[in-house]
């Protein structure tokens, strides 16, 4: 069970006050979190990276923690950070000038084709991420299969909760 926020703060100023014994359950609660938002942004390949290095960060600048501050939005801050260096490193990573010319639709410029190919392919992650029934009821609307023999308050109501996921997943705050 995830430790509260209030002993996480707790944590975090034991440890900026120098206390290593705060170190193991502290990394215990603040690499899942870690893994889970770079997964969600950059994708699993690079994800253990980018936890690893901002858990890094966040112990070696412990001291620089305010104490009696909320530790998780700090955290969440390095995180971040960390996520945007690993974008713009993989947006260095270039192509040779012939690579995927057979992929290109020369009927829509190569910017809109690459955000629609990057959008079908963070959909699919995403739905591969839900459970049978919401992945079967979203690829339903989508029309990429057909709408199980449900009543139609079902299928909604099925719809509505494959949207929550999705939007948890796609890493909103809260689910309106």
């Amino acid at each position: 069970m995830p430790t509260s926020e209030a002993a996480l703060d707790a944590l975090m100023s034991r440890l900026a006050r120098g206390d290593r014994s705060a170190f193991d359950p502290l990394y215990a609660e603040l690499r899942p979190r870690a893994l889970r938002l770079a997964e969600a942004r950059v994708g699993a390949a690079s994800a253990a990276d980018v936890a690893q290095s901002a858990l890094l960060k966040v112990f070696a600048r412990a001291s620089e923690f305010s104490l009696g501050r909320p530790c998780l939005p700090w955290f969440y801050a390095i995180v971040a950070n960390e996520i945007r260096a690993q974008q713009r490193t993989n947006a260095r990573l270039t192509l040779s000038d012939h690579a995927g010319a057979e992929l290109a639709d020369h009927t829509e410029n190569a910017e809109a084709q690459l955000l629609r190919r990057e959008l079908e392919r963070a959909l699919a992650q995403a739905v591969a991420e839900l459970d049978g029934d919401a992945a079967t009821a979203l690829r339903a609307v989508l029309g990429l299969e057909p709408k199980p023999a449900l009543s139609a308050a079902t299928f909604r109501k099925r719809v509505s909760r494959a949207y929550a996921k999705l939007r948890l997943i796609f890493g909103a705050e809260h689910v309106g």
